[in-house]
Parts: C-alpha cells; sequence; structure tokens
C-alpha cells in the first residue's frame, strides 16, 4: 500500500539521517576532544616551564610566583605546600568572577604533580603541577580549566546542530530520490495487482533505467508479463471450452433429432413396412455417419485451438496440392481445371493439419460449386513466401464474409453451418491451420465470378529452396 511505501522510504532516509547525525557527532566530538587536549596541552607546558624555574631558584619561589602571576595569559594560583603544616596561599586566580583557591592536597597527591600534571575535580576543574622547593615542602601551581571545558562543550553542541541540520536536508533529498526512484517498482506494482484483480488490459511500464533499480523493475516487468500471459491464456483456454461446447452442441442437434426421430418411428409400436423400415436405417446409419464426421472436425478444432501446437514435420505442399486437385479432376472429368504449380515447395509444419487445409478447400469446391464449374489452382513461392490460390466460378460468398478476418473465422459461425448451405466446421478449420504456421487466409471474389480462397504462409515456417 502506499502507506506501506511511505514507511519504507521514510525509515530509509530516518536510518542514514541518524547515521549521518551519529557520524557528524562522532567527528566533530573527536575534533573537539583534540582541540581540548591541545589546549591542556599548552597549559602543561606553561605550568611546567613555571615549576622549572622554581626548581632552578626556589629562593625566590615566591617572586618567581608573583612576576609569573601578572604575565600568565590564564588565571594562575600558587601556594606553598607543607608535609607537617597547612599549605600556605600565594597567589589567587581570578576566573571571570570566581576567586580560584586550591583545595586541601594530599602529599601523594602533591608527590604525583610533581611527576605529571594532574586535574583535580572540584567547583572549579583546576590543572596543576608542583616541584619540591626545600625538605617537607612544594610550590604548586595551576590554572582554571573552565574556559577550555567550555570550549569544548560548545564546538560539541555546534557539531551536534550541524550535523542535524544536514542530515535532516540530506533526509529529505534521500527521500525524494528513493521516491524518484522507487516509482517505477510501485508502478510495477500497481499493475501486477490490477492484472491479478482480472484487468488484462493494463500496460506495463517500461524503465529505462540500467542501475540495481531499472534491472530490478524489469525483472518484476518480466515477471508480470508472464503472469499477465498466464492469466491470459487461461481466460482463452476457458473462452475455446464453451466455444467448443456451443459448436458441438449447434452442430449435432439436427442430426440427433433425426436420429431420435427414427429411432421413436422404429420403436414406437407403428405399423411399418419393409421398405419404410429399411429407409429408416439407412437415414439412421447415414445421420451416424454424418455425427462421427462432425466430431472429428470438432476435435480438429478443438486441437488447433491449443495454445501450443508445435509444427515439426518438412511437408512437401506442392505434391499434396497436386495429389489432391488432380483427384478432383479425375473424379469430375467434366470440370475444367488448371493447375500450376511449383515444384518441391515445402514448409515446416504439422503434415496431418496441411493434408487436412488442402482437402477442406478441394471440399469446399465440391460441395458448393456444379461438377462443370471451372477451377484454377496456383502455387508459387514470392519474396520467400508460399502462395496458394484456388479460383472457382461458383456462387462466392456473401459479401459480408468476404470483409471478415481470418481471426473472425477462426470461430464458428453458425450462420455457415451445413445446415443453411454454408462452410460449416470447415472454413473454421482453415483459418485455424493457416493461423497455427504463421500464415494468412483471404476469401475474396474470384475473377473467374466465384470464390478465390487465397493461403500464404509466412517465410518463417516456409523453407527457402
Amino acid at each position: 500500500s502506499e502507506e506501506k511505501r511511505m514507511k519504507l522510504r521514510t525509515r530509509l532516509s530516518a536510518t542514514l539521517g541518524i547515521a549521518l547525525i551519529s557520524s557528524g557527532v562522532l567527528i566533530g566530538g573527536s575534533t573537539a576532544w583534540l582541540s581540548r587536549s591541545d589546549a591542556v596541552g599548552g597549559i602543561d607546558s606553561s605550568l611546567g616551564v613555571l615549576t622549572a624555574r622554581i626548581a632552578a631558584d626556589p629562593v625566590n619561589d615566591v617572586e618567581i610566583l608573583l612576576a609569573s602571576a601578572e604575565t600568565s595569559p590564564f588565571p594562575l594560583i600558587g601556594e606553598v605546600f607543607y608535609d607537617t603544616t597547612e599549605q600556605f596561599s600565594i597567589v589567587e586566580g581570578l576566573d571571570g568572577d570566581v576567586v580560584l583557591t586550591l583545595p586541601e592536597l594530599s602529599v601523594a597527591t602533591v608527590r604525583r604533580a610533581v611527576e605529571k600534571p594532574l586535574t583535580i575535580e572540584g567547583p572549579v576543574s583546576l590543572r596543576i603541577r608542583a616541584t619540591p622547593s626545600g625538605e617537607g615542602q612544594w610550590v604548586v601551581v595551576g590554572t582554571s580549566l573552565r574556559a577550555v571545558n567550555s570550549q569544548f562543550m560548545r564546538s560539541l553542541l555546534q557539531s551536534l546542530l550541524v550535523s542535524t541540520v544536514i542530515a535532516l536536508l540530506t533526509m529529505f533529498l534521500i527521500w525524494l530520490v528513493l521516491r524518484r526512484e522507487l516509482r517505477p517498482i510501485v508502478n510495477i506494482t500497481e499493475s501486477a495487482t490490477a492484472i491479478a484483480g482480472g484487468d488484462l488490459g493494463v500496460v506495463l511500464p517500461v524503465s529505462a533505467r540500467t542501475n540495481e533499480v531499472g534491472k530490478l523493475t524489469s525483472a518484476l516487468r518480466e515477471m508480470t508479463n508472464k503472469l499477465q500471459g498466464a492469466v491470459a491464456i487461461t481466460s482463452q483456454s476457458e473462452q475455446r471450452m464453451r466455444e467448443f461446447l456451443g459448436d458441438a452442441s449447434h452442430e449435432l442437434r439436427t442430426p440427433l433429432t433425426v436420429v431420435r426421430g427414427y429411432v421413436d418411428i422404429l420403436f414406437g409400436g407403428r405399423e411399418l413396412s419393409d421398405e419404410q423400415r429399411e429407409r429408416a436405417i439407412r437415414r439412421l446409419v447415414s445421420e451416424s455417419r454424418r455425427m462421427d464426421e462432425i466430431i472429428n472436425d470438432l476435435l480438429l478444432l478443438a486441437e488447433l485451438g491449443e495454445v501450443h501446437v508445435a509444427p515439426d514435420d518438412e511437408v512437401d505442399l506442392s505434391r499434396i496440392v497436386v495429389d489432391h486437385f488432380a483427384d478432383l479432376g479425375m473424379h469430375q472429368p467434366e470440370r475444367k481445371m488448371t493447375i500450376n504449380v511449383q515444384p518441391s515447395l515445402t514448409i515446416q509444419g504439422n503434415a496431418a493439419h496441411i493434408e487436412r487445409l488442402v482437402t477442406n478447400i478441394k471440399s469446399n469446391i465440391l460441395r458448393h460449386t456444379e461438377p462443370d464449374v471451372e477451377v484454377q489452382v496456383s502455387l508459387v513461392q514470392r519474396d520467400g513466401d508460399i502462395v496458394l490460390e484456388v479460383n472457382d466460378a461458383g456462387p462466392g460468398l456473401a459479401p459480408s464474409i468476404y470483409e471478415r478476418s481470418t481471426t473472425e473465422f477462426q470461430r464458428f459461425d453458425r450462420s455457415r453451418s451445413s445446415d443453411g448451405g454454408g462452410f460449416g466446421l470447415g472454413l473454421s478449420i482453415i483459418a485455424s491451420i493457416v493461423q497455427r504456421h504463421s500464415g494468412t487466409l483471404e476469401l475474396s471474389p474470384s475473377s473467374l465470378g466465384g470464390l478465390r480462397t487465397r493461403v500464404v504462409l509466412s517465410s518463417r515456417s516456409a523453407n527457402k529452396n
């Protein structure tokens, strides 16, 4: 949902923002800490110089302290520490409005301050250094770290503020970029959802990006296209099944009615003459054969209606055309036949189906033209395609049928059923076979005055010799 996509974008942006803030604070804090360390190092250096001067001239320790306090760049405090009596303050520094004083120190602390500078925590953080100035006597000097610590905290807060501002701006920019980059995926998702809901007319967007999002979008689009194809195939299969059942019921209705009528006559208790009984039996046999032919045609149409029909034979189309139309001329010698067939034209296809294609074209001529009607047959190769044309001088077809496309012929049209003197299932079978072999079918008025049937098998099926 849109809400979940928003959460994803926001979560990614927030995660990166937090990482940026953390990184900024870490870098800024490290920089501030290094600056503080440098400042403390400078203080330690100054205190070290001062204690070295006192150690070199312990008799004048007080004078050195007083002189140093006047020239020191930071507030200086100093006192004389005794191990048996209280310490004696010599210099009291002033840090702003705060008077700096050393807290009570132990002998151990003073001894450690001789070795290295120490930080003494209290109301004010102090940095001290000590040097011996006699037996049981030390001079302790120090200064306040408040300014150094204040500068450190300001730097840390500034780093946090700057990092936060940069992170917020970056989060916003990243959110916009993610929104733009994820938009193709959102479109694909919406299209896939629509297809899953039954909308097979969805046009899937194409991503021109070559990055990871573009590749993911292309993969999702390919998956969605396959899903769309699978749903479409299922829908087509269901539609073909309904059409097949409708065709079967329509075609079988007449012979079944005839069979049922004659069965009622034979077994209805009526007195029949031998001639009537024989005629009834002949009609039953004739109609049962007719039903057998219809069922075979319907089964062939169902086979041709399958989604995958793989042509896998090398079929000699020239031989098939010559054989069938030579037989037509032999059985009807009064018919004027003109056969112009280019030899050795072969195609890759289903041999049984190609045989049935030519058979149905010939059968249409036998069924719907007079025995003496002229027929012209031509089979040639043009621009890599094989073209079969059959012209007759028969009655032709209604003008509305000439206007139909091959796809329309594939659905059995009951207005052309055998009961009405039309083509019945034959034309549907012809059209289906032609399409399954990547060809085209065209029905048009013939120059002889009847019908011209033109079949073109595409170069993808034709074997160029």
